[in-house]
């Protein structure tokens, strides 16, 4: 009965983040070109791990927390090694502004949501569905503050530092706590999984491409940018 109710909504909310990393780049004329390549690679992606999943082929069923730990750390190195290893993908990603970055964030309320309904309902432990599910809400909400703030000129970079720092940690902490407290309960072929393998990555890059700009990027430079993309015609 969970695979029954929690796949197919989980493969929903993977589809509406594919749809929304399509419109949250298209915010942008600099990033709105090349969004049919992005999305069809990510739905390729979620066609690929909806067969890994489903089989039970993906990983074997005794599979160590340690060992299942490291293939989340390596899945995630493995996008960055996409996003930053080739040149046109670098320059394309580095492109996307803060807004655009922190806006990217604000699905993760969705998935929160339906963590917090999946513990209610038992198909997740009902302690570790409530906190995630919280703390996904909250990380969605403070970021999408932070890029209300940026747009407003009201301190957003400070409260993007909050979104980022908070995000990364969210993510972190439940990575590792799937790995460490849950996999044995729920196992590693757990509908969940379509949130780890799929939309973590995307948000915890995104996490980090927000702080280099927020380390290597000025008031001043971000100001200008802003004023440019205001002006018609720009």
């Amino acid at each position: 009965m969970s695979s029954l109710f929690s796949t197919p909504v989980m493969l929903a909310l993977d589809v509406l983040m594919v749809v929304y990393t399509l419109w949250v780049l298209s915010l942008s004329p600099r990033t709105r070109r090349g969004t049919g390549w992005i999305g069809a690679g990510l739905l390729g992606w979620l066609a690929i791990l909806y067969a890994l999943l489903s089989s039970k082929t993906a990983f074997s069923p005794e599979i160590s927390g340690l060992t299942f730990f490291g293939v989340i750390l390596s899945g995630v190195g493995l996008f960055g090694l996409v996003l930053l290893g080739f040149a046109p993908v670098r320059r394309y990603v580095l492109s996307l502004d803060q807004r655009q970055l922190m806006v990217f964030q604000g699905v993760r309320i969705f998935f929160g949501a339906t963590f917090l309904i999946q513990g209610g309902l038992g198909l997740l432990p009902s302690g570790f569905g409530m906190i995630d599910g919280l703390t996904h809400i909250s990380a969605g909400f403070f970021a999408l503050i932070a890029a209300f703030s940026l747009s407003a000129s009201t301190q957003g970079r400070r409260r993007a530092w909050f979104a980022n720092l908070f995000g990364l940690a969210d993510i972190l902490i439940v990575a590792s706590s799937l790995a460490f407290v849950l996999l044995d309960t729920i196992g590693p072929h757990h509908p969940m999984m379509y949130a780890v393998f799929l939309p973590a990555p995307l948000w915890l890059w995104a996490h980090v491409l927000s702080i280099y700009q927020l380390l290597t990027r000025s008031d001043q430079a971000f100001d200008a940018e802003l004023a440019a993309e205001s002006t018609p015609g720009a």
